[in-house]
């Protein structure tokens, strides 16, 4: 049987400069309103579940709290994006993520937080991304609108992924259509989908789509694991490279780049400032990085080694012996004694052997990476194709 609540109190659109309240928060953007609801159990009122929400100045949900008595503490974060599908549809995505805190670590947390470069997840787990795409397609005076859904979520080591578009709402009327639905989950250690676990309702299962896993993705969520793709196909999996998606450039001399290999700790970063336009532009750069970090691999094992990085691969993989490879690092060293900034001489940057080669691997990664993925735009047209 289902308890019985009381209303104990609710407030809506109270300034959160005059918020008193004490809801855990996970983003760092300013609120300008918060909504506040909390309810108590007939029989034990003491026992309360509050919902707090938090909004921008347009009104728009910035992030939800679930603090309930009886459940792990939730919190949901909330972006949004506008996007043009062709000339006519208009897509507004907006993307949930929920995060899960064990109810022991919340006062631990309230004292984390409080420290200055403190990620504000480092004890949430996060649980369930869901993105509803919805569009308005204005032909002939008629409003089509759309719903496409795409669902991840976690549970240990698989991540199981949802694509489902609704039947369409065409002049306020729902058609009489079936839904279009596409499952799977993934292994959380490579993406890669499990075996037999892909259905399909009304759509095609993409055939030799090796980014399948990929797809479902938030472009932020995906820079791990574009990261990791490419430096396990590089052969640089067991090389200690690290992944920073959250690179802070501040002490950079030019601070447009989209991401960096810094040979010093052999780390793959991605400029936090940064706005990818499209998963297949972050598919190029991931790869272009990595393989930045084969160049200074093989210099170090040369030389070895001018960066404490490089120093640990001469030490851990001894010298180069085959003549091929050991060319091709003497290459590589001359080029990276020899490097030039492209906010310096953007000529001589593109000339240099280590960017030619890390932009034919990024050209190259990027069609791969929209030509295998052609199944799936055909059958979900309606999610805007940057995003897939």
């Amino acid at each position: 049987m289902r308890p019985n609540f009381n209303l104990v109190s609710k407030t809506i659109g109270t300034s959160f400069q005059k918020y008193k309240g004490d809801a855990l928060r996970l983003s760092t953007q300013t609120p300008a309103t918060v909504d506040e609801v909390v309810l108590a159990l007939k029989k034990h009122p003491d026992l309360q579940r509050k919902v707090t929400t938090f909004r921008d100045s347009n009104g728009s949900i910035i992030e939800r709290s679930f603090d309930y008595f009886d459940k792990p503490y939730r919190n949901r974060l909330y972006s949004k994006t506008d996007n043009v599908i062709g000339n006519d549809e208009f897509v507004t995505s907006t993307t949930s993520k929920e995060y899960v805190l064990d109810r022991n670590a919340i006062e631990y947390y309230k004292e984390l937080i409080k420290l200055p470069n403190v990620k504000r997840n480092i004890l949430w787990g996060i649980s369930i991304t869901e993105t509803n795409h919805v569009s308005e397609n204005i032909t002939t005076g008629e409003i089509v609108q759309t719903q496409v859904r795409i669902r991840n979520s976690k549970q240990k080591n698989r991540i199981f992924h949802t694509f489902i578009e609704f039947p369409h709402i065409k002049n306020k009327k729902l058609e009489n259509k079936p839904i279009k639905l596409l499952t799977f989950s993934v292994r959380t250690q490579d993406n890669t989908p499990v075996k037999n676990s892909i259905k399909s309702y009304g759509v095609k299962v993409p055939e030799n789509d090796s980014y399948l896993g990929f797809r479902g993705l938030t472009i932020e969520d995906s820079k791990n694991p574009f990261a990791r793709r490419y430096i396990k196909e590089r052969g640089l999996e067991d090389m200690n490279i690290t992944v920073n998606p959250e690179y802070n450039p501040l002490n950079e001399a030019d601070t447009r780049f989209k991401a960096l290999f810094t040979a010093d700790e052999g780390v793959i970063n991605y400029n936090k400032d940064y706005k990818f336009k499209s998963k297949s532009e972050l598919a190029k750069t991931s790869a272009h990085e990595a393989e930045h970090g084969w160049h200074y691999y093989l210099q170090g094992r040369l030389n070895g080694g001018d960066t404490p990085w490089q120093t640990d691969m001469a030490l851990k993989f001894g010298k180069i012996k085959d003549h091929e490879l050991k060319q091709e690092a003497k290459e590589y060293d001359y080029a990276i004694k020899n490097y030039v900034p492209y906010w310096k001489d953007r000529d001589a940057y593109l000339k240099n052997k280590i960017e030619i080669k890390a932009n034919q691997k990024g050209d190259a990664t990027e069609y791969e990476y929209n030509n295998e993925g052609l199944t799936i735009r055909m059958d979900f047209p309606h999610i805007p194709q940057e995003l897939l």
